[in-house]
């Protein structure tokens, strides 16, 4: 990566709420519809637009290869998001239920106490299976839904189990908490596979993450972060630093706040670090999936000028062997976030920046997209 390949805005009565990834390049989410983008080129691939829709409602599958689209009170149509092509149309969709695969949603029930499912067949609405009971840790008890991760072949439940289950308690949990990955078969429910993790002391609460379609996942009370097949519940490895993108050779490993060296890591399988780069002080340092992205040569991350009316945000290229930072302007904010300053999306022929759709920020549509090379 060292220049700007293309850029993308909206046209003058367009509104772009969001970026997703697709096999061939981008798609980009406008308030009426979707645009493909390819990769390499920024060339549009394809259009699907609802004109003057209202309350238009859209959901990708796991994979991206597909797009669920409806105008508010209107029947969806099902689309191949690399072609544009309408794989499926009059689909009765609420805009609730998740795109589980081309065939399959999958429908959350209950409270977040009752991790409840269904999952109908998305042409005809059949039920195709129904959670009775909700689930829990092999100790049974009370549990909280944290988070629900898909893949196309494993839904992935992240679970906090303990007598007390409150909002507090999540923040602060109790000595005898119990968190839980519980994986079930997308096609009739049943449990895949399972990991537990006892929390003795209370340290917090566990995380999980679906990057690049391998799950990450951070249990407190454990060493560090593991790094697992979603479909059969295998380890592929234990990372000591945060995970922020799983490769198929080696993944990227983000700062350890408690570290003396604050280095982002490309570490293999195995446990050896293939390459690391500490990034100078003046760098704001990039460390979720969103702001760092690890290729073979170089470390990519975000940074963001602050003070001016609009400030520039920056792709900061780091070369894994120690070389001199190239810095890429981007685009620009008026409104300069820490949390999440701009963010970083590989798709296939470029790395993504823009800044995301941030209402309390004030910032209501994304404004410019632009593709590094």
């Amino acid at each position: 990566m060292s220049e700007v390949g293309w850029e993308w805005r909206p046209d003058e009565e367009e509104t772009a709420l969001a970026v997703h990834t697709q096999s061939r390049g981008a798609v980009i989410e406008l308030e009426d519809g979707l645009v493909g983008l390819q990769g390499d080129t920024g060339d549009e691939l394809w259009r699907y637009q609802i004109p003057e829709a209202a309350g238009l409602s859209t959901s990708f599958s796991p994979s991206g290869e597909h797009a669920l689209v409806a105008a508010s009170d209107e029947p969806a149509i099902l689309l191949d998001t690399s072609t544009g092509a309408v794989v499926a149309e009059d689909i009765n969709w609420d805009g609730e239920a998740h795109l589980l695969d081309h065939t399959r949603l999958i429908h959350r029930q209950g409270e977040a106490t009752e991790a409840l499912f269904t999952v109908s067949d998305l042409e005809s609405g059949e039920t195709l299976w129904r959670k009775e009971t909700p689930e829990t840790c092999s100790g049974g008890g009370p549990s909280w839904l944290v988070s629900r991760l898909l893949h196309s072949e494993a839904i992935v439940l992240l679970l906090h189990c303990s007598e007390n289950t409150s909002q507090e308690a999540l923040r602060a949990p109790e000595p005898d908490t119990v968190n839980a990955l519980v994986a079930l078969s997308p096609s009739d429910g049943r449990e895949l596979w399972r990991q537990e993790s006892a929390d003795s002391e209370g340290r917090g609460l566990a995380s999980a993450l679906m990057l690049q379609g391998t799950l990450a996942a951070d249990f407190p009370g454990e060493e560090g972060w593991l790094i697992i097949d979603p479909v059969d519940g295998t380890l592929i490895a234990e990372s000591p630093k945060p995970v922020l993108e799983v490769g198929e050779d080696t993944y990227l490993a983000g700062l350890d706040p408690w570290a003396e060296d604050p280095a982002h890591e490309l570490r293999t399988f195995d446990g050896e670090v293939a390459a690391s780069v500490t990034l100078s002080d003046d760098r704001w340092a990039g460390d979720t999936p969103k702001t760092a992205i690890g290729l073979p040569e170089q470390l990519v991350s975000v940074d963001m000028e602050r003070g001016s009316p609009e400030d520039t945000v920056n792709a900061v290229v780091t070369p894994w062997d120690g070389g001199r930072d190239d810095v890429i302007s981007g685009t620009t904010t008026g409104t300069a976030s820490r949390i999440d300053p701009g963010r970083l999306l590989a798709v296939p022929g470029a790395v993504l920046v823009y800044v995301p759709v941030d209402h309390a920020a004030g910032i209501d549509s994304v404004e410019h997209v632009v593709a590094l090379r």
